[in-house]
This record gives C-alpha cells, structure tokens and sequence, in this order.
C-alpha cells in the first residue's frame, strides 16, 4: 500500500507492505524490512538491521509528530488511503474480534477467560517478542468467545490469539 505524507512540510511517497510477518518499507532509494510492535497507542518498538529503536507519537486534528532518537518529526497526511494503516476504530469489527499476535514470540500470559465480559483496552494477554512483553488489549467491550493460544505456546505474527463476540451482537 503507497502512502503520501508531508514530514516537515516536505513531500514523501512510501510504499509499505507486510510479508512473513515483517514489515517491508521502500521508496525511491531504500527498502527496509522492519520487525515492529505496538507498545502503547503512542509508543511503536522496531528493529532495523538488528538495531532497536522506540517512536513516539503525539497527534492533533492535522499532524501527528514523531520523536526517534532526540530528532523530532511533523507527519501530516495527504490521502485517505493510509488511514487503513492507523488501525483503530477503522478497522473492520470482524478484525476487531480476532485477537491476533503482533509479531512472532511466545504467549507469557493469557490474562482472561471463556465467556468473561471484557471492557475496551482491557489486557488479553501478554507476548513476549524481541525480549520485550507486549500486553495485547481489547479493542472493544465484549465477551471472550474462545481462547486459541496458551502460555509457552509460540506463534506467527497474526496469529489468532483469543476470539471476542461484541456486546452489540448478543
């Protein structure tokens, strides 16, 4: 998927795509392949070329800033294409439903249990990934419907990890 942006009122065309459970980032002169997790709605974990960063991320109405390593970045988007990557409210509820692992590690804890009520951005379960513990949380109010994933058990990124049933659909 091709996203246009502005960084610092300069304009910028990427091109990124998800293979093997990697991120594949490219432009004109560069590809990279990322290893990237979602810490915190405003803090993203990757690694390039064996190299760990951390990203975070403010936004308003217009711009989203980014500071890696003490340089700080304005992002403000040009087309509605991208906003499939933000994940979020956008996402589709069929995907909402599916818990699934962000990247390949090994499932530490799964913190609920069939047919529990669960509230929006409450703890699932925590993989750890890249020697980190990432806590993978509820997108929505709900009910834990099956849990596909145990403690000890290693998985593929988007592996399915717990299935929900909304609290709409009762």
């Amino acid at each position: 998927m091709d996203f246009e942006f502005l960084i610092d009122d300069s304009p910028v065309t990427i091109k990124l795509e998800k293979k093997d459970g990697r991120f594949i980032l490219s432009d004109e002169d560069t590809v990279l392949k990322i290893d990237m997790v979602r810490v915190s709605p405003h803090v993203l974990s990757f690694v390039i070329e064996n190299r760990s960063y951390k990203i975070f991320i403010a936004e308003d109405r217009e711009n989203r800033y980014f500071y890696l390593n003490g340089q700080h970045f304005t992002v403000k988007e040009t087309g509605e294409k991208d906003k499939d990557f933000r994940g979020g409210e956008e996402r589709s509820q069929e995907e909402l439903l599916l818990i699934k692992a962000p990247m390949p590690g090994k499932v530490i804890k799964i913190c609920v249990t069939e047919k529990e009520n669960v509230r929006k951005n409450q703890t699932l379960a925590i993989v750890e990934a890249m020697k980190m513990e990432n806590e993978i949380k509820s997108s929505l109010e709900g009910t834990v419907k099956k849990i596909c994933a145990q403690p000890g058990d290693l998985v593929d990124s988007d592996k399915i990890l717990i299935e929900l049933e909304s609290k709409e659909s009762k």
